[in-house]
């Protein structure tokens, strides 16, 4: 943790940058399909690593999180990527078969161009960021490469819906299997609590996310305590207020590990930004 400490003080801010957030419109959390942006959220929070404190968290405790999950994992869906690659990065040594999806269009044609090592946005310095805390000597170039590789589809998903996959919107040549309908592992970052305003919504999110987890499969969360609302390029999106507690109670309604004195379960919070590893009982 005080490493993580180090790291954020070390982060500088432009002086000059007045702008009034709260002057901002503000959309509702089922908006994104229209209102995201991908260029501006990965430019806001992913161009250096260190834009954010929220995914510097994560970034920093993400390799960590994963040495809790098998060491080989056949079927991993990042769900709710957004237009985000770091999962596939991370996890290019354990998962066979990754498989990553969202709401918004925009979203996974942004992940489509990645796949296709057609993306716009360079995603180097992320990859310096992970390989610093994994220790590894692999250069950015080849840790997406095996990324890549391992990517075997890009799904439409509603985190709303009982079926949470709605339609499969890219599926790579070479994988001639069906779409899993449960998987192993299934990661969520920034996105349940995203995609609700009520704990009403974000109850029935969490019940849709871990019905995608086959029994004994494991869930990898991280998302953001006591925020009514996040922003960036001239946009605001409201949602839930999660506290610990609704966190927690979400997990152990649908059948996953909250226990921290078993190895299948650990939480892990600072400054309000949370991941957690959590394993599904049999």
């Amino acid at each position: 943790m005080e490493e993580l400490n180090n790291k954020l003080d070390k982060i500088t801010f432009d002086e000059n940058a007045e702008h009034d957030v709260s002057k901002d419109p503000i959309y509702a959390a089922k908006d994104h399909d229209s209102q995201f942006d991908p260029k501006q959220y990965l430019e806001g929070f992913y161009k250096t690593a260190k834009e954010d404190t929220a995914m510097q968290v994560i970034l920093f405790f993400l390799p960590g999180v994963l040495y809790r999950l098998p060491e080989k994992v056949e079927n991993l869906l990042d769900l709710g990527a957004g237009p985000t690659v770091y999962i596939p990065i991370a996890v290019r040594k354990r998962a066979e078969n990754i498989f990553t999806s969202d709401y918004a269009e925009a979203n996974r044609q942004t992940l489509k161009s990645w796949i296709e090592s057609k993306s716009e946005f360079d995603w180097t310095n992320v990859c310096t960021w992970l390989s610093n805390i994994e220790a590894t000597n692999e250069s950015p170039k080849m840790m997406q490469e095996l990324a890549r590789s391992k990517m075997r589809g890009i799904l439409s998903v509603n985190v709303h819906k009982d079926t949470v996959i709605q339609e499969v919107y890219y599926q790579h040549t070479e994988y001639k299997k069906e779409i899993p309908k449960q998987f192993d592992v299934v990661t969520t970052v920034f996105c349940l609590e995203y995609a609700s305003e009520t704990l009403e919504e974000y109850q029935n999110a969490v019940k849709n996310a871990t019905s995608l987890i086959k029994n004994g499969g494991f869930l990898i969360q991280g998302g953001v305590l006591n925020a009514d609302e996040y922003s960036f390029g001239g946009r605001r999106f409201r949602c839930h207020h999660l506290t610990k507690e609704q966190l927690l109670n979400c997990l152990k309604q649908n059948n996953m590990s909250i226990d921290e004195k078993e190895s299948c379960f650990k939480l892990i919070i600072h400054d309000d930004i949370f991941i957690l590893v959590s394993k599904k009982y049999m």
